[in-house]
């Protein structure tokens, strides 16, 4: 980079990618108040509609672009758009979702809030990476706040739930589930951006839409079966006239669709170019911070002793290691774009 340029000038980049990468956050964490609001839709029905929408937004707002970039792509493009639609959108927003119906919001939330720390660990063999001794006291005081919000969950469960300790525990591991496919879609999607700086953001983010809307409806498929054999179930899709369907379809077609997965995945995949990976990784912290506030604000309550502390040791692990990832690399700036 040109050192006549000014500091200002300089930290542009990063800049845009903190903002945009908070801005996805505050999007995404509206995906944590659906399944809330709409729980009686399965899991499956859930992420049927709102990845059905993703595409037919991304189609409509690409109309002029989408049929160059599909024939642009190589087989290998193909695999990698099919496993990150799958690791980051459909399995990983059932598992969400089901974790969010049984346990609620904010059990859900500070599961999946581990994700910077996950993500920086995915990349730790990155040149801008931590080593694990230094992460070693926040990991353990993240996994306290797991563990708080874990026994809160059974302690209270009743206040605000309907579940079962089997589903409770059940929606436990489905948050724990969540949790590794994000990772795994986080890491491999920002190293697949970093390497093809041609490939724009939006146009990945559209691509990515159109082929996680196509899984969709081989899933709608799916559960149209299930639902023949057991209409409760969870991979079984809603046919029941009686229920709420515009609610339904205005919340999780249009606002979370449009919002959280055609918008939010845009401005994470800006962020993702802008930024190392163990930086951006940090920022979806805006994510958790977001959702709690959602779901509190639509609970209208004040958080719990248990919820109190486990927000502090997770927020106060994922702040430590975003601290030590300053100290070590005070001078950190994404690589020069070509």
């Amino acid at each position: 980079m040109n050192s006549s340029i000014a500091p200002s000038s300089a930290h542009s980049p990063l800049q845009k990618g903190v903002f945009f990468g908070v801005l996805a956050g505050a999007m995404w964490g509206l995906v944590f108040l659906s399944p809330k609001i709409t729980h009686q839709f399965s899991p499956l029905t859930q992420m049927v509609v709102r990845y059905v929408c993703y595409g037919l937004f991304a189609v409509v707002f690409s109309i002029r672009t989408i049929v160059p970039l599909v024939r642009q792509l190589t087989a290998d493009d193909w695999r990698k758009l099919i496993i990150l639609s799958l690791q980051g959108n459909i399995i990983y927003y059932m598992l969400l979702a089901t974790g969010v119906k049984y346990a609620g919001i904010a059990p859900t939330t500070l599961i999946i809030g581990v994700l910077p720390l996950t993500i920086t660990l995915m990349g730790r063999h990155e040149h801008d990476s931590l080593p694990m001794r230094k992460l070693l006291l926040p990991c353990l005081l993240i996994v306290a706040g797991i563990g708080s919000i874990g026994i809160d969950v059974f302690l209270h469960g009743n206040e605000t739930l309907n579940s079962t300790p089997f589903e409770r525990a059940l929606a436990l591991i489905c948050a724990a589930g969540a949790l590794a496919c994000w990772t795994f879609y986080a890491y491999r999607n920002a190293r697949y951006l970093r390497a093809h700086p041609h490939v724009t953001a939006s146009d990945w983010s559209n691509l990515t839409g159109v082929v996680t809307a196509l899984l969709a409806l081989v899933m709608l498929i799916v559960g149209y079966l299930v639902a023949l054999y057991s209409p409760e179930h969870l991979l079984a899709l809603n046919m029941d006239a009686s229920l709420d369907w515009l609610q339904f379809i205005l919340i999780g077609g249009f606002v979370i669709a449009f919002c959280a997965s055609f918008l939010g995945n845009i401005m994470w995949n800006k962020a993702s170019q802008l930024l190392p990976i163990s930086l951006s990784a940090q920022l979806i912290v805006s994510e958790s911070l977001f959702s709690l506030l959602y779901g509190f604000l639509y609970d209208a309550r004040w958080p719990r002793g248990l919820e109190w502390t486990a927000m502090a040791l997770s927020l106060t692990g994922v702040l430590w290691a975003i601290q030590l990832h300053v100290k070590t690399h005070p001078k950190d700036a994404p690589p020069e774009m070509h």
